[in-house]
């Protein structure tokens, strides 16, 4: 299982503490729910991906002395399984919606290239649906139904912004084990 932590340094300074970054305490095993604290059981290597260059990352694990289940430490500026880091992703995503003629900016932008930010935006497009649902259900917030997609997926990213997208995936992570730019 993922948590993210919130390590108050960007993804550069992260890379360069390594396995000294200051990871924090876990309590509470999210599978079992014992109050037992969590056994720091190593760690594992990651990419992390922005315009200014690749970075290697350590990521803590933990393990349940209860159930014997783990659970890695994310730095909140990572998502779940994907290389690029949130900001980049977001940037390029919201480029290309709200850009009138959708090419013309990526030419400009060279990182990521203008596969992987369709990949993103497609993605995005797909979890559309299911942002509306839970975004209704948990937060009370009802967005565009009749508009077009584009129009629709610029008012999330507008709304999403004002509220803070780290969190806002946080959440969606712990909550309902999916994010916005998920399979």
């Amino acid at each position: 299982m993922i948590q993210f932590h919130d390590f108050g340094i960007d993804v550069q300074t992260y890379a360069e503490r390594g396995k000294e970054n200051d990871f924090p305490d876990v309590n509470q095993c999210p599978h079992c729910l014992s109050r037992r604290p969590l056994h720091r059981h190593g760690y594992y290597q990651r990419y992390a991906l922005t315009a200014e260059g690749e970075y290697r990352l350590w990521i803590v694990r933990y393990r349940c002395r209860e159930c014997l289940k783990t659970v890695s430490v994310l730095p909140s500026f990572l998502l779940p399984y994907v290389q690029y880091t949130l900001s980049v992703i977001w940037q390029a995503v919201k480029a290309w919606l709200e850009t009138p003629r959708r090419g013309a900016k990526t030419k400009q932008v060279g990182f990521p290239t203008k596969g992987v930010i369709l990949f993103y935006v497609r993605r995005f497009f797909r979890n559309l649906p299911r942002l509306h649902h839970v975004a209704a259900r948990r937060w009370r917030i009802i967005g565009p139904v009749g508009n077009a997609r584009t129009e629709r997926a610029v008012w999330w990213m507008q709304l999403l912004e004002g509220r803070g997208v780290g969190s806002i995936i946080q959440d969606l992570w712990a909550n309902e084990r999916w994010h916005l730019f998920a399979d």
